[in-house]
């Protein structure tokens, strides 16, 4: 059996039908493998692992959780990566992952001549396909809060 490791929530993911989030007392971590969360903590999603002893207790009160057990899909392609960052029926997931990756950026590299993230880049960092129009869009709500926010520094 393959070690698994309790991970507090930063912002909000879906993993095996389970919807959890920073704010939700009952769903504020999550038990992954090294492997499951390489790419959350790349993305920011989740934080560094809780000591062993928590990542025990989570990993019982999970496998439990009938949402884990209901899942048949996941039964079925032993092959499939179990982290696959659910974003098909939440476009807020969505947006918060590809915001998030634009954190990790370089700018000598990842960006375009017009200054936008390239989308081959953030494709790889999300896990999933985006569009253009996707990735320029947020980029553009980044960028005018961003100024926003050199301007008003105090939000006044």
């Amino acid at each position: 059996m393959t070690d698994k490791k309790t991970y507090p929530v930063l912002s909000a993911v879906r993993h095996n039908g389970t919807l959890y989030k920073p704010d939700d007392p009952d769903h504020n971590a999550i038990t992954l493998t090294e492997k499951e969360a390489k790419q959350l903590l790349k993305l920011k999603v989740i934080g560094e692992p809780a000591d062993e002893d928590d990542a025990e207790d989570a990993t019982i009160d999970l496998a439990d959780a009938p949402d884990q057990q209901s899942d048949p899909a996941s039964a079925d392609t032993p092959d499939a990566d179990p982290l696959v960052l659910d974003v098909s029926g939440d476009p807020d997931l969505r947006r918060a992952a590809i915001r998030n990756a634009f954190q990790h950026l370089k700018s000598d590299t990842d960006l375009t001549k017009a200054g936008e993230p390239k989308v081959s880049v953030i494709e790889k960092l999300v896990g999933f396909d985006v569009s253009a129009d996707e990735v320029k869009d947020i980029w553009a709500d980044v960028q005018a809060q961003s100024a926003a926010l050199k301007t008003d520094p105090q939000g006044e």
